[in-house]
């Protein structure tokens, strides 16, 4: 009897599916997933790359916490059953073959018993094969089944369904960043499809994968010691924001071909995020092109990156490019290099925004976030039903605590329909909007609207302008398919409360008007008039008006 508290199986991890290639070479075959694919999976740098750090970790397990199952193609091409499958998809995996071996073929060769080879010719993993005797000690137990390799849409996806058929107890899961396809579109389909569909559990983390395995995660920390070139009192951190031990070893990890490296912060200590510009010497003595770490919770990170995984593709070089990322302990990293970002200052749209003294020169800023890079995003739209209110997170559990922080501020119980937030300015009460007037609003039925995938939090400090004036967007936590219109609706909310700083009543009075005006407006592809309400004479609510009139002129 086995004992084994979990089972780990590799699809399909083989060269001619996924060797690394350089970027112009022919594909081997029609099944090669492709040079940005393997080099994803795999990595710039294979040693340090998603595959092999999991087999790192894996051969180390003992084997009775962890079973290895490496399934691989394997074809005989004298085999009159196997005529069919090759001729559709050509030759490839042609047995005791290079382009049969696996990318991992040296932990094979120095571990020949620690795992289970499954030598399958088909699209289905269970036909002609051992794997179904492989597997009947444990049929009927509940156990960990983690799966990784290609492609997603097609071998993994049909093992992924063959095990939930046979095996209902198995509780199944896959890593995004430990399986690919022929496309990120089409492997971000699939695995919305297995979560959706089959019930798949989908870790964006490697270590959230692998802790959901055996209860722990790759250590990191030996390939530091291992690989790294740069000794860490190179490490020249901002003095004024202080980091992690933690997280100096993110660095030294990320940073392990180099001797030296500058680092400058452009955000720090929200939510325990740190943005690092940073400027490195290699080992050669060559400076290398800046990059943008960004470090944070680990899952997180790890939600950040597949989420920018999704629209990469579509933004080309109007938006970085991952060149590493790693965990460590509960933190996570990603590396992104910028592909025409040179040395020299780094604003952020709100420090620029603060810096102009009517917005206009903001215009080429706006024409490029909107026009030229998420605009490549909007011509993609399409009509989703979507219920709004929940979309936009108006939820009647919020009633409690907004009527806390209304009568917090107005200093009295406020029960009335109406509610005085300044002598003479009368306004709804939204503790009732919250408390009732939701439950009455709610949407039995989603309307359809207008969605395309969108950056999800378009906030002053998410836009940055390089020396060169380039115009860069970070931060893609919340990158999703939603309503077209967030992103302009996110920048111009911190555009009018939070640039936007009241600080007398003259403002305040300019501020309800400005409020006022714009809330009249009832369809947003009618562009505003150039000028603001005459009754505005604050300068600064001019400069809002007219940042706010130039986002919503370039989307309609």
């Amino acid at each position: 009897m086995n004992s084994e508290s979990a089972i780990l199986f590799t699809q399909c991890l083989q060269n001619d599916f996924t060797s690394l290639l350089d970027k112009y070479d022919p594909l081997p075959n029609s099944l090669h997933i492709g040079y940005a694919e393997a080099n994803r999976l795999l990595g710039e740098m294979v040693e340090d790359g998603p595959v092999f750090s999991l087999m790192d970790w894996a051969y180390e397990k003992d084997p009775k916490q962890l079973k290895l199952i490496h399934i691989r193609d394997w074809h005989d091409p004298k085999s009159k059953s196997q005529e069919d499958h090759l001729l559709q998809f050509g030759e490839h995996c042609l047995m005791d073959t290079k382009g049969a071996e696996f990318v991992f073929q040296s932990w094979i060769e120095e571990n020949p018993n620690r795992a289970e080879i499954v030598n399958a010719s088909g699209l289905n993993d269970f036909v002609d094969t051992n794997l179904e005797s492989i597997l009947k000690p444990y049929k009927g137990k509940s156990i960990r089944v983690g799966i990784t390799g290609v492609w997603t849409e097609a071998k993994v996806t049909f093992l992924c369904y063959d095990l939930k058929t046979r095996y209902p107890e198995f509780e199944i899961a896959v890593c995004s960043a430990l399986t690919a396809s022929s496309s990120l579109s089409m492997h971000f389909i699939a695995l919305d499809q297995l979560k959706q569909i089959l019930g798949v559990n989908v870790f964006s983390s490697i270590g959230a994968f692998t802790e959901f395995l055996t209860g722990d995660q790759p250590n990191l920390k030996k390939r530091i010691s291992t690989n790294a070139r740069i000794a860490s009192d190179k490490l020249n951190l901002d003095p004024k924001y202080p980091i992690t031990d933690l997280d100096k070893q993110i660095l030294l990890y990320l940073f392990r071909d180099c001797k030296e490296v500058e680092c400058k912060t452009l955000d720090g200590g929200f939510s325990g995020n740190v943005v690092l510009k940073t400027k490195s010497i290699d080992h050669l003595g060559h400076l290398q092109v800046p990059c943008v770490v960004k470090i944070g919770n680990r899952d997180l990170i790890a939600k950040e990156r597949t989420s920018f995984e999704r629209i990469q593709e579509v933004l080309g070089n109007n938006a970085p490019s991952i060149v590493d990322f790693c965990e460590l302990g509960d933190r996570g990293a990603i590396k992104y290099r910028y592909a025409a970002m040179l040395d020299g200052n780094v604003k952020t749209f709100q420090k620029l925004y603060g810096t102009m003294l009517d917005g206009s020169g903001l215009d080429r800023v706006i024409d490029t976030v909107f026009g030229e890079q998420l605009g490549r995003l909007f011509e993609a739209a399409s009509t989703e039903k979507l219920n709004l209110l929940e979309y936009y997170d108006f939820q009647h559990k919020y009633a409690k605590s907004v009527r806390n922080r209304v009568e917090t501020i107005l200093g009295s119980p406020q029960n009335e329909s109406t509610i005085e937030i300044f002598p003479g300015h009368i306004v709804q009460n939204p503790c009732l909007f919250y408390e009732t007037d939701l439950l009455d609003l709610k949407e039995y039925n989603a309307i359809s609207h207008n969605t395309s995938y969108v950056h999800g939090d378009l906030n002053g400090a998410n836009i940055i302008i390089d020396a060169q004036d380039n115009v860069w967007m970070i931060d893609f936590f919340h990158t999703h398919r939603g309503h077209i219109i967030r992103d302009l609706l996110k920048l111009e909310n911190d555009i009018l409360y939070i640039f936007c700083k009241i600080e007398t009543e003259s403002e305040w009075n300019d501020a309800i008007v400005l409020t006022d005006f714009l809330h009249n407006q009832e369809d947003l592809g009618i562009p505003l008039s150039f000028d603001p309400p005459r009754e505005i004479t604050n300068e600064k609510l001019k400069k809002a008006y007219r940042v706010h009139r130039k986002t919503q002129i370039v989307l309609s």
